[in-house]
């Protein structure tokens, strides 16, 4: 693995823990018009027509917990934004493997924030398509929040985004769609809507989905199985794709019939978690770096 090591001594910048973690928790970064932020857990796209769906949209308080290291002396850090998954229905910044995978860039000197953003949607394709461009607004909102405290010590120019299912999707649209200057992509299990957006930017990414996703295609085909959400293409396209235009990534194939692999059943993390935990740090620190021609194409080692 790229940037993997043993000691503290012979690891690359950021990929070792050296500090404790503070937490700052339910700070709103914007407000923006919407259904709700927050979901019951393993909520079906089909009870969207009974979950609060009847109701029009309101204003909401969109919030992150923030998590930084404590007692660092750096005079910049690099910035991770963590979005959660579950498909623009369900889902919070609370999430365990969100929380954890937080805590753990921070304690490598990053600032790491898992974020809510708006949830909902009617259950149509305009409907989902009109979500996802939503919940990127709201990621851009809170990016923009982020490197504006001054007491944070982000740095602008090391900013990473990552996110699971539809946060990994959120991630790529930061990178690849909007104005953001997107140092890496974590896209766990995520999907673009057209790879054509791939040429709109030269920003690495580092991929996870199980090669049987029931829920995201992992290469090309219909999200969720339904015509409705229309096409969708997985890591294994996106990746594919950005071999093909020469952008540094890497693609780990795994073999578990799930969708998301970094929490079992019972929401307790899998070994699967620890594997992107070290795979993220390690290929982020490489980008940082500038060790990009190593990452290009690459495949599990």
């Amino acid at each position: 693995m790229l940037g993997a090591s043993v000691s503290a001594g012979d690891a690359l910048p950021y990929t070792f823990p050296a500090y404790e973690v503070e937490v700052e928790t339910d700070v709103v970064y914007c407000s923006a018009e919407g259904y709700w932020t927050e979901g019951p857990d393993r909520m079906s796209l089909r009870a969207q027509r009974w979950y609060k769906l009847a109701g029009r949209p309101h204003e909401l308080s969109l919030k992150m917990d923030i998590y930084k290291p404590a007692g660092d002396g750096a005079s910049s850090r690099p910035l991770l934004l963590m979005m959660h998954g579950g498909s623009y229905a369900i889902g919070s910044k609370s999430e365990k493997g969100q929380t954890e995978w937080c805590r753990y860039f921070a304690s490598l000197g990053y600032v790491a924030a898992s974020i809510d953003y708006r949830l909902g949607f009617r259950p149509s394709a305009g409907g989902l398509l009109q979500a996802e461009a939503d919940a990127t607004d709201d990621a851009r909102a809170a990016l923009a929040y982020l490197l504006g405290r001054e007491d944070l010590r982000a740095d602008s120019g090391r900013v990473f985004a990552a996110g699971t299912s539809a946060g990994g999707t959120i991630a790529l649209g930061l990178a690849y769609g909007t104005s953001c200057h997107i140092l890496a992509a974590g896209n766990l299990w995520g999907y673009v809507r057209n790879l054509s957006v791939l040429e709109n930017a030269r920003v690495p990414i580092v991929s996870f989905q199980s090669v049987r996703d029931p829920v995201v295609p992992y290469g090309e085909g219909l999200l969720l199985g339904l015509k409705m959400a229309g096409t969708a293409y997985g890591t294994k396209a996106v990746h594919d794709r950005a071999t093909e235009l020469g952008i540094p990534c890497e693609h780990v194939p795994c073999p578990e019939k799930h969708h998301r692999l970094h929490l079992d059943g019972a929401g307790v993390l899998t070994p699967r978690f620890y594997e992107i935990r070290d795979t993220l740090a390690a290929f982020f620190a490489g980008v940082m770096a500038g060790d990009e021609k190593s990452l290009t194409g690459a495949e599990p080692r």
